[in-house]
């Protein structure tokens, strides 16, 4: 029981990354004909989910001091929001690939509901509380914000026509989702490139978190395309919105493009060059889901845009999703057997790495 409490007390919200991750892999292997695997990590999303929300719940009703501890740390703050990507991407499954939109519709509000909870509470408590350094804060995990503020575009706008009468406000409300999440990705990925140009940053710090870099404008262009697809359904004013959605979904694209030979330059330089050893963290679940995200929305962009070879990228990617999914899945599982072996709580074994560590030294 001993173990259990510790594990409780110290649980990671970056967990919810998993169903993140899993769902996401799920929708692009549905999109792509995989319907054998995108049923399996369903159920076993559903699974997941369950599981980490009861953990969760269970430390805000008997850890509530340290789950405020981490709310009000600038490091993990924001990472919170992955409870709320992580409920909507599961809404999004069951709309897509088990097709039960009024099922999916409970996630959404939900999903609302916990959105307006986490932005309200962490960057309120940022703006107050917060007296550290860019340098030492600041890290690729902050635009989960970006991730979970898009979720509730895509799922909504996967809802939109599901609502009928109501149709047009719910699109609204997808519409200014993205451009909230479009938004914050552009205030914090310029004082993330400014951090990692102008500041030194430890081998151990790289990799798992600024992988989001490319997962947040993946995700943003998967909004932008569904809303594209959902725009001629609905009609109305948003007629009007159609090329400039196109335009700026396209360029969301490209940038997440960009981002990923860079990302692996930063692996090569950690693994290789600086001899780094691997260590499961959950952290690592935010590589795998920019991966599956990456996947889904270049096919749904395709079809947005109505350009067709570009959805071959999927057709090749989403195996690299696949690997990137089991080695970690299977790391994970790994290290809960040596957690329960050693009656050590997940949490509290990982916690020496669980946040990305920043040495706030000038490169200069």
């Amino acid at each position: 029981m001993s173990v259990m409490r510790n594990t409780i007390k110290t649980f990671h919200p970056a967990y919810f990354a998993m169903v993140m991750s899993t769902g996401i892999i799920s929708i692009a292997s549905n999109l792509l004909g995989f319907n054998g695997i995108a049923y399996g990590l369903f159920y076993l999303n559903i699974v997941a989910y369950a599981i980490i929300a009861s953990l969760q719940l269970l430390r805000v009703r008997m850890f509530w001091s340290n789950l405020y501890g981490d709310l009000s740390n600038p490091k993990l703050s924001l990472v919170f929001f992955t409870t709320v990507a992580a409920t909507n991407v599961v809404g999004a499954q069951f709309v897509t690939v088990f097709n039960q939109p009024e099922i999916a519709k409970v996630f959404w509000y939900f999903g609302i509901f916990l959105w307006a909870s986490v932005s309200l509470s962490t960057f309120s408590i940022l703006f107050i509380k917060c007296d550290q350094r860019i340098e030492v804060v600041l890290h690729g995990g902050w635009l989960i914000a970006t991730v979970g503020t898009q979720s509730l575009a895509v799922l909504g706008a996967l809802l939109a026509p599901k609502y009928e009468d109501a149709a047009s406000f719910v699109l609204f409300s997808s519409f200014a989702w993205w451009m909230i999440g479009s938004f914050l990705y552009m205030i914090l990925i310029t004082l993330i490139i400014y951090r990692l140009v102008f500041f030194k940053v430890s081998p151990d710090a790289l990799v798992p978190p600024y992988w989001i870099n490319m997962g947040a404008l993946a995700i943003t262009t998967l909004a932008g395309s569904i809303l594209c697809i959902q725009i001629p359904k609905i009609g109305g004013p948003y007629t009007d919105f159609l090329g400039f959605t196109k335009g700026f979904t396209l360029l969301f694209w490209s940038f997440g493009t960009w981002w990923i030979p860079f990302l692996i330059i930063m692996g090569i330089w950690k693994y290789i060059f600086n001899k780094a050893q691997f260590k499961y963290t959950p952290l690592y679940w935010g590589m795998v889901f920019p991966l599956g995200m990456y996947t889904a929305c270049t096919i749904r962009l395709s079809q947005a845009i109505q350009i067709p070879f570009i959805a071959n990228i999927s057709k090749y990617f989403i195996y690299a999703a696949f690997i990137a999914w089991a080695f970690i899945f299977y790391s994970m599982i790994r290290s809960m057997i040596k957690a329960i072996i050693t009656k050590e709580p997940v949490a509290q074994k990982e916690g020496k790495i669980a946040e990305p560590q920043m040495i706030p030294v000038s490169k200069g």
